[in-house]
């Protein structure tokens, strides 16, 4: 049986999300015993040792980019956004940290908005709302089930979000490029902490440790092929497959059983996002039709 090109984007997106939730799991493990300083820092180092040393190996140059500056803040703001995601892994149920990181795709939409000055309509508008209350469903202000600690998954989507703006003027580089510069500068920024947090790997942490480097680099690699056999909007959608895989994970390995409104207010959220990517989807097309 032979896929087509958006059969095949589609499932290499689907493992690439797939590696990057079970990075989460290794984070979510290791979290109480190798401060979170420490757990970045390995994430970014990796990634920028491993990306730069194939293109070297495929003798393209290392930094090539006329936007430097935004890779400085892409690399800062996916640093802050990765700080801020682990801590809520680590105190949060996975499901729970999860959706409300999802907010970020439809904060994307609202950023665009005050940063490039585009135009969205009523209908977006309800959905970016509605994404918002699915987040508050989760949360409860007042209940005796909110926690201070979901302030760090939405701070993360807050900076995924500045990092998904800035990615918009640097395409030009290639993806390549780009994952191994946000790899340069994620440690750059992540090393500014790391010397206050630094201790020693215990060798019980060893396998998790490599394994939370292998799943982080093989994650965005799977993405990056994803996104060249498919148009970025055919296979976005699948991005929310992670979802799935946190809830599966909490409840086989941390026994995190999410309620029924936490489930409410994840499937809220989804599908906000969802249709904030149909509308804009839309609008494209219209577009290229003149």
């Amino acid at each position: 049986m032979t896929l087509t090109n958006a059969q095949r984007g589609a499932a290499l997106m689907v493992a690439g999300v797939f590696c990057m939730a079970s990075m989460d799991v290794m984070a979510k493990i290791l979290g109480h015993s190798i401060p979170v300083a420490q757990i970045v820092w390995l994430r970014f180092v990796s990634q920028a040792l491993l990306v730069g040393g194939g293109l070297i190996i495929a003798r393209r140059a290392l930094l090539t980019s006329a936007h430097i500056k935004l890779h400085m803040l892409r690399g800062l703001a996916t640093t802050f956004s990765s700080y801020m995601f682990f801590l809520g892994i680590i105190y949060l149920p996975l499901a729970d940290a999860t959706a409300l990181i999802q907010l970020g795709p439809v904060m994307v939409t609202l950023g665009a908005v005050f940063v490039l000055g585009e135009t969205i309509g009523r209908r977006r508008i309800v959905a970016i709302a509605v994404a918002f209350l699915g987040a508050m469903l989760i949360i409860r202000p007042g209940s005796s089930v909110m926690s201070p600690a979901s302030a760090f998954p939405m701070l993360g989507a807050v900076g995924f979000t500045v990092y998904a703006l800035a990615t918009r003027f640097v395409r030009s580089d290639g993806p390549w490029t780009a994952l191994f510069l946000q790899g340069v500068f994620g440690t750059m920024f992540s090393s500014l902490l790391v010397p206050f947090f630094w201790q020693p790997i215990a060798l019980p942490d060893a396998p998790a440790v490599a394994a939370l480097v292998g799943f982080g680099i093989l994650g965005h690699l799977l993405m990056i092929r994803a996104f060249a056999a498919a148009p970025a909007g055919d296979i976005a959608p699948y991005g929310y497959a992670g979802l799935l895989f946190a809830v599966i994970f909490g409840l086989v390995l941390f026994g995190e059983t999410p309620d029924g409104v936490t489930l409410l207010g994840a499937v809220v959220i989804v599908t906000a996002g969802l249709y904030v990517w149909y509308r804009e989807r839309l609008t494209q097309v219209q577009d290229d039709n003149g």
